[in-house]
């Protein structure tokens, strides 16, 4: 091989190495994505359907989507998502007829908070809008908002504390055991461990 022929050989290596880093095909220039937070949206409830059945279709549809539900305020919740070693905070916010999802924090989320300027091999740039954050997430976010609206056609009813049967001993032993293995696991921190606690044993 002549000397010429080494050096267009490594040319055109070098130019499939820049196009391999910065093409929007790349794997890895498209991990991330904008934050897509759910703006308030209409729910289907029932006309007169009251906040507290609300809240109940809310725990029902964070708990087939696996989110737990880590803090509660009339209005409003705190759900928290932990698959593997990546964990999403959000902020539930609603009322008789609508519903809204806002991201909190997360972990091991490649999350960014400023915008992106990547330079594409053409020498344009492109501006990936923040802040972002991986793509599963917002595909996490939006299957639970699915789920908020399916549970709120038919909302379940909000038990009532007064007259309501004692928990069994044993079931309330259980759901300890599962929130200290969340709380060990770094999902739960010990103040909200503490919260769910004290709900059980009331």
């Amino acid at each position: 091989m002549t000397s010429r022929s080494i050096i267009k050989a490594i040319s055109l290596f070098a130019i499939l190495l820049v196009w391999a880093t910065f093409s929007p095909t790349n794997a890895r220039a498209d991990r991330t994505a904008t934050i897509r937070n759910i703006p308030p949206t209409p729910l289907h409830a029932p006309d007169g359907t009251p906040l507290a059945d609300i809240a109940a279709a809310i725990r029902s549809a964070a708990d087939s989507e696996q989110w737990i539900i880590v803090g509660e305020s009339p209005g409003s919740m705190t759900a928290r998502l932990h698959i593997r070693a990546h964990t999403a905070t959000v902020k539930i916010q609603y009322t008789e007829s609508t519903y809204q999802i806002d991201y909190l924090d997360s972990r091991n989320l490649d999350y960014k908070p400023d915008d992106l300027r990547r330079r594409m091999p053409n020498k344009k740039f492109r501006t990936i809008k923040g802040p972002r954050i991986h793509n599963n997430y917002n595909v996490w976010v939006e299957d639970f908002g699915r789920s908020i609206e399916a549970y709120s056609y038919n909302p379940p009813k909000a038990e009532s504390p007064k007259g309501a049967a004692p928990l069994n001993p044993i079931l309330i032993a259980d759901e300890l055991e599962k929130l200290d293995a969340l709380r060990q696991r770094g999902v739960l921190t010990q103040e909200e461990f503490d919260q769910q606690k004290a709900k059980l044993l009331q």
